[in-house]
């Protein structure tokens, strides 16, 4: 999704890049650096949060199991220090990002994944970070639309981690967590998370007006881009709505979860209209 990401925004938000900037060696680096991050930060959760895993989702844990912890840091340590040498290589301001976001990542797991909101919030800001950080690399893309879609991944990926907190209560109880479920409960939980939800679509229909006057000279673009929104953004979301609204078990929330991911492809796939 990372990849995903960077690549739709470096080229349809960028009024210059064609798809030989693709393959350049320094986006290249770039991409690499910032899955590399992300891949090291799920490494070091899985190592420090075994038991909580193990008692949320048995049959997906490897650390311990089908992975020693030896080499599971290890993993860590490789990949963290891949991701800096190759950020090195393309600027001191993203090699500085770079080791900033991969210590947030391993103070999350260490201390925040069980706070109260904190940690959802910290990981929310990293995930948009895999958007600010193109202006790192390139200063001509729209910014208006990279801070949108920062804002719009920021959002989204909030109400995943508090999904995901109450898909899993269970088993952080058991382990001293504070998360939002834990000390709300899910009645409160969803509430928030329904009002959440609802201020992010809110923003997603305000944005595809105020976007507008950068489709001045393609205005049918603008109205397919607009029908886009109204139908392939924010009817999911009503139905997102919905499901949150009727959400009661597990289950009911790791499809919320998958459903958060399925939006979050439908934003980025928007991008593709500044471009057309």
């Amino acid at each position: 999704m990372i990849l995903f990401t960077q690549v739709f925004a470096f080229y349809f938000l960028n009024p210059y890049a064609d798809w030989h900037d693709l393959l350049r060696f320094k986006f290249l680096a770039l991409v690499f650096c910032t899955v590399l991050v992300a891949a090291a930060g799920y490494i070091i959760n899985d190592y420090i949060d075994v038991k909580i895993d193990m008692a949320n989702k048995p049959s997906n844990v490897l650390v311990g199991v089908r992975i020693s912890r030896r080499k599971t840091i290890f993993a860590h340590w490789v990949l963290t220090l891949t991701a800096a040498f190759l950020s090195l290589l393309i600027n001191i301001n993203v090699f500085i990002l770079v080791i900033v976001c991969s210590l947030l990542l391993w103070l999350y797991s260490e201390y925040f994944k069980k706070s109260y909101l904190a940690g959802n919030i910290l990981v929310a800001i990293l995930t948009s970070f895999t958007l600010l950080i193109l202006f790192l690399y390139d200063e001509n893309l729209y910014w208006p639309g990279i801070i949108s879609y920062s804002i719009f991944a920021f959002f989204t990926t909030l109400e995943r981690e508090i999904i995901k907190d109450t898909e899993d209560i269970r088993g952080d109880a058991k382990f001293n967590s504070h998360t939002l479920p834990i000390r709300l409960g899910v009645r409160k939980t969803k509430d928030i998370l329904l009002y959440l939800h609802l201020f992010n679509a809110a923003l997603i229909f305000a944005f595809a007006f105020y976007i507008q006057p950068f489709f001045k000279n393609h205005i049918n673009t603008y109205f397919l881009f607009l029908i886009y929104i109204l139908l392939g953004i924010l009817l999911p979301m009503a139905a997102m709505a919905w499901l949150i609204k009727v959400s009661d078990v597990k289950y009911d929330f790791s499809k919320l979860s998958r459903f958060a991911k399925i939006i979050m492809l439908l934003g980025i796939l928007s991008m593709v209209f500044w471009k057309i």
